[in-house]
C-alpha cells in the first residue's frame, strides 16, 4: 500500500528545490511513514530570507502571495482568499497522489508558506462543517488531517476561494456561516518559532489569530493538539537533532491518533 502525502509549502523568494533540501533533517524521520512532496508558488519573486549566498544560482524563486499584498498584524480572526493557481496546484498534487494509491493526509509549511497550511488547515475544517450540513459536495481534495509549521509568517491565512464560496452558497443562516468562517482552527498543528528569529513576533500572531492554541511555547505539545515549540534558532527548520526528534515525534504520534479518522 502507498504511504501517505504530506504536502510541504517553501517560504517567500524559494522554491521546490530549495525547500527539499530545507527539508532534509526532518524528512530522515518523516519518509520511512510518508511521501513527502515540496510544491512551488506561481509568482516569480526575489530571493527571500535566508536564500542568498547559499542558494545562490538555484532560482528563479517564488511566493505564494503577491508582493503588494497588504498584511496584517491584528490578532482579529481573519482569512483571505488564496489565488486560485496556488488552489489548483494543491488539488493537481491530491490527484497525483491519489493516482499513486496515495493520500494527501497533512501540510508543511515554512514561513509564507505557512499561510498556505494554515488557510488549507481551516479549508478542511470548513469542510467538516458543512458535511455536517450535508453540504460541501467537490471538497474532498480538502481533506486534510494535520499540519507542521515552521516560523510562521504573518496573517491572514489564505483560504481556497471554492470553499468560501461553498458556505456563502449553503443556504446556511448568516450566523451560522460567520460561526463557520470565523472559527479558529482546532485540527492539530504543530507551531516550530525560532527564539532568535527576527519575525517571530509575526508568527505568533498568525497562531494567536488564526488557531486555537495557546501561543507559548510548551515543553511537550500533546500529540493531536494545537501546540508551540521554541527552539534556540533563527529563521529556519530545527537544526539540533533533539529539537528534530521532538517534531517527528509530534507528527508520527498525530498521524498514529487521526488516520482512523
Amino acid at each position: 500500500m502507498a504511504k501517505p502525502t504530506l504536502l510541504a509549502f517553501h517560504g517567500s523568494g524559494s522554491n521546490d528545490t530549495i525547500h527539499i533540501v530545507q527539508l532534509a533533517r526532518i524528512s530522515r524521520f518523516l519518509k520511512p511513514h510518508f511521501e513527502i512532496e515540496a510544491l512551488c508558488g506561481p509568482i516569480m519573486s526575489d530571493a527571500g530570507p535566508g536564500i542568498l549566498p547559499f542558494f545562490d544560482g538555484c532560482g528563479p524563486f517564488y511566493r505564494w502571495a503577491p508582493a503588494s499584498e497588504v498584511v496584517t498584524a491584528s490578532t482579529t480572526t481573519e482569512y483571505r482568499a488564496m489565488l486560485p493557481e496556488v488552489s489548483n496546484l494543491v488539488e493537481a498534487a491530491v490527484a497525483r497522489a491519489r493516482t499513486r494509491g496515495s493520500k494527501v493526509v497533512g501540510v508543511i509549511g515554512f514561513s509564507q508558506g505557512t499561510r498556505v497550511v494554515a488557510g488549507l488547515l481551516k479549508a478542511a475544517q470548513i469542510l467538516r462543517e458543512l458535511k455536517k450540513e450535508g453540504k460541501g459536495d467537490g471538497l474532498d481534495w480538502l481533506d486534510i488531517r494535520f499540519a507542521l509549521s515552521v516560523c510562521s509568517s504573518f496573517p491572514p491565512p489564505l483560504v481556497p476561494a471554492a470553499v468560501i464560496e461553498a458556505v456563502r452558497s449553503s443556504g446556511l443562516d448568516e450566523a451560522r456561516q460567520k460561526d463557520i468562517l470565523e472559527a479558529r482552527i482546532r485540527l492539530p498543528a504543530l507551531h516550530v518559532l525560532g527564539i532568535q528569529d527576527e519575525w517571530k513576533w509575526a508568527g505568533k500572531l498568525l497562531v494567536e489569530s488564526a488557531y486555537e492554541a495557546d501561543v507559548e511555547p510548551q515543553s511537550v505539545v500533546e500529540q493531536g493538539r494545537n501546540g508551540v515549540y521554541e527552539f534556540n534558532m533563527g529563521h529556519h527548520y530545527p537544526v539540533q537533532p533533539e529539537d528534530t526528534q521532538r517534531v517527528a515525534d509530534w507528527v508520527l504520534g498525530t498521524w498514529e491518533g487521526v488516520k482512523g479518522e
